[in-house]
């Protein structure tokens, strides 16, 4: 249960966000895995459950309250294989296999979603914890959203192609199962 917590220690340290001390991560309840709450424009309610969580909002040790921008870095949250890049809504998903111990019919995929990932990576790169993968992208697309890194975890099986890991699968297809990434 400390990994996502890791990582957004990362992402925190490799921005400066805190400028060398911790920043508290703020999230509207829309944010947040499986919830149903739009946290933008009209704070309505989505048409399906949320697949991840957005992470933008943070408040400095200063006690100011901040978001990102388009100049965000990145990292991996951990060691694994990029096995698609797909177009979303607001930019551009990294879906990467954590290449972990087998688990029978079925593997764990993160996905970094809404960012413009680095120009050396494409499908079969291999990735290392920590490592620059991407900057989240600007929102120019829905000018309600402000810029925001969506980071998701999906069990899928092993049969669906790499080329089939889109949103179309994730977010319509019964037989992938979402992960909250704050158990992760």
């Amino acid at each position: 249960m400390k990994r996502f917590p890791d990582y957004l220690a990362a992402l925190s340290r490799i921005n400066g966000l805190g400028k060398g001390q911790a920043v508290q991560w703020l999230f509207y309840p829309g944010m947040l895995f499986s919830s149903r709450d739009k946290w933008w424009g009209d704070f309505g309610i989505r048409s399906s459950a949320h697949e991840g969580i957005d992470i933008t909002y943070y408040r400095t040790p200063q006690g100011r309250m901040c978001c990102f921008d388009d100049t965000i870095l990145v990292p991996a949250m951990a060691d694994g294989r990029i096995i698609n890049v797909c177009d979303d809504f607001l930019g551009q998903t990294l879906v990467v296999d954590p290449e972990k111990e087998d688990s029978g019919g079925t593997r764990v995929v993160f996905t970094y979603a809404h960012i413009l990932p680095q120009n050396r990576l494409n499908r079969g790169h291999r990735i290392k914890k920590n490592e620059i993968i991407a900057r989240v992208c600007d929102t120019r697309k829905n000018p309600q959203l402000p810029p925001h890194l969506h980071f998701s975890c999906f069990e899928v099986e092993k049969t669906v192609l790499p080329a089939a890991l889109t949103w179309t699968l994730f977010s319509k297809d019964l037989s992938v199962k979402g992960i909250n990434p704050a158990f992760l």
